[in-house]
């Protein structure tokens, strides 16, 4: 029997088990936050000790415990550049720099250097200098990795930043020392050397953080607080040295440890090196705003009285002045880009023939006023359309054209209020939002409107009459949203034209129908994308063997409203909405899949599958067909692709030139509804052709017309002089299967054979039928 967890036990244990949970890179990181954790509490507890003065070796104690915690800090810092990635060389320098301050504590201790500077230079100014150029060379590098590439504008800011830290430090620090340092020049260099490296770090850091922005990260905040405890330290010590006071009174030590305790803590961050964001506009007129201020009462201080500035003479003053210049080039730059930037967007709102808004700007009101439409506030939408304006470009030229449409903007502004918006489409339509108008109000003006176009156009000695179609469509009455205003008002303008009368206010009855087909088109969209196409496979009988050849493909849409729905209802949508190589891409994809599927369950079958005008006339597609092949591990010849008489009609030199490329490939070709399009014998015999599939129409009428069966013979005898497949598609009854039979015919497809069938009803239908060789 275990026996229980002594008390405390458990929580340890619950603590350990969530720590082998985690990620590897979480507990690396806990591990080194842990390690540093326990190095600044032994350094605290050693300072501590030493001040309270209990032993008679309390500076001994704080000497080694400033060492151990500065040795372990460099052990940190290699281990955060061993364990990851991120910053490897920057974290690498950073423990160098921190080698190199404890190698200069180190000689101090064993008497190496002077607390006071009068020995100065010593080998341990040697070790502590060393830490500035390295941990410079530390910050340029965690910069680089974070800001490839810095505007003009990042680099004023960092420019204005650096020269108002570096402007104060000179006054501050630097004339402070200057003021109290005495001995050789080499004395006098060494002392100022310090807080002028200390204010070079504050400059660059500073400057690296108004470049980065906000993004910087916790690690270079904590960097940055540690710099400024160091050189805050090292100002106050410099100066107590100037003073002729004591430098090591109070807690001038504890200013040091903080800083090296935040140098541990910026190691052990999580590493980050995106930057995900910058200073905004205000910000970035704020920060040489307030830079260029400070700078600026530093130099009044210095006329009015001795001041900083004469503290730390000339240099400070040229600093000061670098500053406030750097400060009004950034602030110039800052209002030229904010005045480029507003240009842009405008010019991304204005059409750039007429000058007025265009059609980004138009839906971008349309979005403004979906509120209003919510709210009830009436709101009507006119579209404007310039009649037989190709006519006008056709015989007169694009010049009178485009001449025509700068003068419709300002004769329909005419006729509008202050907040109604015109806008221009594109091509000759324009678009007119009026708020705060009803019915009949929208109607007269979309009437006044079409009146003042009908007014006589000037072009130089030649008058030129247009007529205008306004279609009008009002909200809440019609929709509630006003993108779908425009969509309407679209469809009543249409309307207006068919009918010549000029304006049109929106109708459902009349035009609902296109209203509901772009509503349709919008979800056969969306279908295509989210799976709603579905697949029946209607199988092809061979007579000769009794056995299934193979299946076509037919596509169905299992709408999610409206059920089931066959192709007639959706294809010919599909084709005039542009969605035809989408929608066969997707078919081809799912039969071809379906294919494979068979053929690892053991059936063996090939595919049809229709395809449209678009497939054909694109010439990218037999590379599709290929590369989908490919995916599906299936030979070519088990994909038959279908295509129309009249298809190939359309575009017949094209048209020839995919199916070659097709057939190059070793995929079959049918011509589908054989014998009610083109039929040409020269056709047929240029094209490459595998199958023939006779239309229903013949196929249905054969057993009662002697005409009808007379056309099947002979096609039947035709393909077979040509080498190609005949398809009876249109089987009904026994008995055309029967006839079909008799005349020697190769395929037969019909509902006598089996109507359309999903692929699991099908697959079913085909064992029971045991006819489909296997594998």
């Amino acid at each position: 029997m275990r026996r229980a967890d002594p008390p405390g036990m458990a929580a340890i244990r619950s603590a350990a088990d969530a720590f082998r949970e985690r990620s590897p890179g979480d507990r690396r990181l806990l591990a080194l936050r842990a390690t540093g954790a326990v190095l600044s509490v032994g350094y605290v507890s050693a300072t501590l000790v030493a001040w309270s003065g209990v032993t008679s070796w309390s500076e001994a104690l704080q000497t080694g415990g400033n060492s151990a915690f500065i040795g372990g800090l460099v052990v940190v810092t290699l281990l955060r550049a061993r364990l990851y990635r991120e910053d490897r060389r920057a974290w690498a320098l950073v423990a160098l720099a921190l080698l190199s301050y404890l190698c200069g504590g180190l000689v101090d201790a064993l008497g190496g250097g002077s607390p006071t500077g009068a020995d100065r230079p010593s080998w341990a100014d040697l070790g502590w200098l060393g830490f500035y150029p390295l941990t410079a060379l530390a910050l340029l590098t965690m910069l680089r990795a974070r800001v490839p590439r810095v505007s003009a504008l990042t680099w004023l800011d960092g420019v204005v930043v650096g020269l108002t830290v570096a402007t104060l430090g000179s006054a501050f620090a630097v004339g402070g020392v200057l003021r109290g340092t005495e001995g050789s020049t080499a004395a006098v260099a060494t002392a100022i050397a310090y807080p002028l490296l200390d204010t070079l770090l504050l400059v660059l850091l500073l400057g690296a953080l108004a470049v980065i922005g906000r993004g910087a990260g916790a690690a270079w905040w904590w960097l940055s607080l540690g710099l400024l405890f160091f050189a805050a330290s090292d100002a106050v010590y410099a100066l107590r040295v100037a003073d002729g006071s004591d430098p090591f009174s109070g807690l001038l030590g504890l200013g040091w440890g903080m800083a090296f305790i935040s140098f541990g803590a910026a190691a052990c961050q999580r590493p980050r090196t995106a930057v995900t964001s910058r200073v905004d506009g205000r910000v970035g007129l704020a920060l040489p705003g307030a830079c260029a201020v400070a700078m600026l009462a530093l130099m009044y201080a210095g006329y009015l009285d001795h001041g900083p500035l004469d503290d730390g003479g000339p240099l400070v003053g040229a600093l000061a002045l670098g500053s406030v210049l750097a400060a009004l080039g950034r602030a110039s730059l800052s209002f030229r880009a904010v005045r480029a930037l507003a240009d842009s967007r405008r010019q991304a709102r204005t059409d750039e023939l007429t000058g007025l808004p265009n059609r980004r700007s138009v839906f971008e009101s349309l979005a403004r006023a979906d509120a209003r439409l919510t709210a009830g506030e009436p709101i009507a939408v006119l579209v404007v359309d310039l009649d037989r304006f190709k006519e006008i470009n056709d015989s007169l030229g694009h010049v009178a054209g485009d001449e025509l449409l700068r003068q419709v903007g300002p004769r329909l502004a005419a006729h509008l209020r202050s907040d109604d918006l015109l806008a221009r489409l594109g091509g000759d339509e324009f678009v007119v939002l009026a708020h705060d108008v009803r019915p009949s109000d929208a109607l007269a003006l979309a009437g006044r409107l079409r009146d003042e176009l009908r007014r006589p156009f000037r072009f130089g000695s030649m008058e030129l009459t247009v007529d205008a179609s306004v279609g009008v469509a009002i909200g809440p009455l019609h929709s509630a949203s006003a993108e779908e205003l425009l969509q309407l008002a679209d469809l009543a303008m249409y309307s207006a034209k068919r009918s010549r009368c000029g304006v049109a206010l929106y109708d459902d009855t009349r035009d609902g129908e296109g209203r509901h087909r772009l509503e349709t088109v919008e979800q056969l969209r969306t279908g295509i994308s989210a799976g709603q196409l579905v697949l029946h496979y209607q199988p092809k009988l061979d007579l000769r063997t009794g056995e299934v050849d193979g299946v076509e493909a037919l596509v169905r849409w299992q709408h999610p409203e409206r059920g089931l729905l066959p192709p007639d209802s959706f294809i010919d949508l599909a084709e005039s909405a542009g969605l035809m190589s989408r929608l066969t891409a997707t078919v081809l994809d799912q039969a071809l899949a379906q294919c494979r599927a068979w053929a690892d369950a053991g059936l063996v079958l090939d595919v049809s599958v229709n395809i449209s005008p678009t497939d054909l006339v694109d010439e990218a597609f037999p590379a599709e067909v290929a590369r989908q092949l490919h995916l599906h591990r299936l030979p070519p010849t088990r994909l038959v692709l279908e295509v129309t008489e009249s298809l190939l009609m359309a575009d017949r030199e094209r048209a020839v030139r995919v199916l070659q490329q097709l057939r190059d490939t070793g995929v079959g070709i049918s011509i589908d509804d054989y014998g009610t399009g083109y039929s040409s014998l020269a056709y047929l015999a240029s094209l490459p052709v595998t199958e023939l599939k006779l239309d229903r129409a013949f196929i249905t009428s054969m057993p009662s017309s002697p005409r009808a069966e007379a056309v099947v013979t002979s096609t039947l005898q035709l393909a077979r002089s040509l080498g190609l497949v005949l398809v009876a598609e249109g089987a009904e009854d026994a008995e055309t299967v029967a006839a079909l039979g008799d005349l020697d015919c190769d395929l037969v497809q019909g509902y006598h054979v089996s109507r359309p069938l999903p692929p699991e009803q099908l697959a079913a239908w085909l064992r029971s039928r045991s006819q489909v060789p296997s594998t």
